[in-house]
């Protein structure tokens, strides 16, 4: 004797199963865009902070070390972006980094036609201060002295007032 079932289940199964994975592939493009975004940021500040060494005597100097930095410390390690590009600019105190990019996420044209909100682009910039080594210098010197106060004043006996009991 045959059993005989309803194909239900396979309908459902049919609806369901789309959803779930396009759920689920937009979920792993969501943790991409994350860890590209976080990889951006970090990496923007420390090719900024590559410019600005003390040992650094020249902007062309600074721009060159930030410009070779801002490439290398991204390169290959990206997942979900497209049109990458990235600019150093270098003045008298600060060298900022500034990243552009697309991001590259399933079904990003449809969403846009619906929800026009939506930006797609990672504009992220950061900067750092230029050292400069007479200022540097010249703080490490207050700081020096602000330490030995303060070590001197810990070395000091305390006076005892008195206490008169009751």
């Amino acid at each position: 004797m045959r059993k005989k079932e309803n194909g239900y289940f396979t309908v459902e199964a049919s609806l369901i199963f789309p959803l779930v994975l396009l759920f689920t592939v937009m979920m792993i493009f969501l943790a991409f865009y994350s860890y590209d975004r976080c990889l951006l940021e970090q990496s923007a500040y420390e090719a900024a902070l590559r410019g600005t060494g003390n040992h650094i005597k020249s902007a062309q100097e600074a721009y060159t070390q930030a410009y070779e930095a801002a490439g290398r410390l991204v390169d290959e390690k990206l997942f979900a972006v497209h049109d990458f590009q990235y600019d150093v600019s270098v003045s008298a105190d600060f060298v900022t980094v500034h990243y552009y990019c697309v991001v590259n996420m399933p079904l990003t044209g449809w969403l846009c036609e619906y929800i026009s909100t939506i930006d797609l682009t990672l504009d992220i910039s950061s900067e750092a201060r230029r050292c400069r080594q007479t200022r540097t210098i010249r703080s490490c010197r207050v700081i020096n002295q602000f330490i030995n106060e303060v070590s001197k004043e810990k070395d000091e006996p305390i006076a005892k007032a008195d206490v008169h009991e009751g």
